[in-house]
């Protein structure tokens, strides 16, 4: 038992405190394991410590309670990581910086994994998706394709199992045949929300499940907020897909502003209330990036210059092929009723041997039809214009 002293005082630290309580550190800090042990066996704690350990130990040896929480891990399929292990994902350092003030959490004590994933390494490339429990269609949407082009490219999409943005995310990543991560509130035995269990089941299959409370522990609704500065620093950025203006989803997005993470929000309609929280992000001072794509993702938090992502750009088109003489004879042909190649010549002020030449031409490329020598315009030719009216195809630009 020895050998696990360092293993066990942090599971029963984290068992008597919520985790990442700046009491717990300071001991860490101060004193060896075999000397914490000492003062819960003579009760050498702090006052807050002793009646917590009084409480909780009714006289057990404070080393059994933690020996038996490292059983009913074992029991649910579970592992203890600390930092010093090899999966520890150092980036929850970070959490220090948050203060260890009144109602401040800085990194957990330990953690609680349940699946066959390396967390260190599945971490190394991932973002988390986060937003509305009672998100709309769009939103759901936009999560799974956000997150099966990330995890398509095996980057670790982490999430928090709720319903509505947390589900969407995950489903899309197992979709992708990739990797997930779902950070709960709860102990890593505890399916929560219930009606979740299969996508649990499925995530403790080929991802990862993954808590700071030992199993056991309830999703009681102060854990949600303590939970979710780990969803924020466990990954390179937060993306928020949609989230009222008072939401967990913020929250998340706060903490991922304070650790210096790449902030990420999809817009979705204006006048949604579930979208309010979103746009209320992108105006405050944080430098929140706006993403519709997996590779934009990717872009802003991967290798500089090396995963950029492909820029967008209109379908090219047979207007767009077309030169200026050729594009002034389409524009001389009628829409509706059809006209002889000396009309369009007239129409266009180019010679007629040049409209004979450039008719045939038109007629393959799909932009004029003809019956009985006569020509007019099919649908492909028709430009597109946007909502202000002003055509923005190239003949357009050119002008007629």
């Amino acid at each position: 038992m020895t050998a696990d002293l360092p293993r066990l005082i942090r599971v029963l630290l984290t068992a008597l405190l919520e985790p990442g309580v700046g009491m717990a550190h300071e001991l860490l800090a101060e004193h060896s394991p075999e000397e914490i042990a000492g003062r819960f066996r003579e009760r050498g704690l702090p006052a807050a410590l002793n009646r917590l350990a009084g409480n909780r130990l009714a006289g057990r040896d404070p080393l059994d309670l933690a020996a038996g929480i490292l059983a009913d891990t074992v029991s649910a399929g579970a592992r203890v990581i600390i930092p010093g292990d090899e999966e520890w994902p150092s980036r929850l350092d970070d959490l220090a910086a948050l203060g260890a003030g009144p109602g401040s959490h800085g990194p957990p004590l330990c953690l609680w994994a349940r699946g066959p994933l390396n967390l260190r390494e599945t971490l190394e490339e991932s973002a988390s998706i986060v937003g509305a429990r009672d998100s709309t269609a769009y939103g759901d949407s936009m999560a799974r394709e956000l997150a099966f082009g990330l995890a398509d490219r095996d980057w670790a999409v982490v999430s928090g199992g709720a319903f509505g943005i947390d589900t969407a995310a995950h489903r899309g990543a197992l979709a992708a045949d990739g990797p997930t991560v779902a950070i709960l509130a709860c102990g890593v035995d505890h399916v929560y929300p219930a009606r979740n269990e299969l996508l649990f089941a499925a995530i403790a299959e080929r991802g990862l499940i993954l808590s700071e409370w030992p199993p056991g522990a309830l999703p009681l609704r102060h854990r949600f907020l303590i939970r979710n500065r780990l969803i924020a620093a466990a990954t390179l950025g937060t993306v928020v897909v949609e989230a009222q203006i008072r939401s967990g989803a913020r929250n998340t997005a706060r903490h991922a502003v304070e650790l210096d993470r790449q902030l990420m929000i999809v817009p979705g309609e204006a006048t949604s209330p579930q979208s309010v929280g979103v746009h209320q992000l992108a105006r405050e001072p944080g430098g929140a990036r706006i993403v519709t794509r997996a590779a934009e993702i990717i872009e802003d938090l991967g290798r500089l210059g090396a995963d950029l992502a492909e820029p967008l750009s209109a379908p090219d088109t047979a207007l767009d092929r077309l030169d200026e003489v050729s594009s002034r004879i389409l524009d001389a042909v009628p829409r509706r009723t059809a006209a002889m190649p000396a009309h369009i010549a007239a129409q266009a002020g180019v010679p007629l041997k040049a409209i004979l030449k450039t008719l045939p031409t038109l007629h393959r490329a799909g932009l004029i039809e003809e019956a009985d020598g006569r020509f007019r315009q099919t649908r492909a030719a028709i430009r597109p214009t946007p909502v202000d009216g002003r055509d923005m195809s190239r003949r357009g630009r050119m002008g007629r």
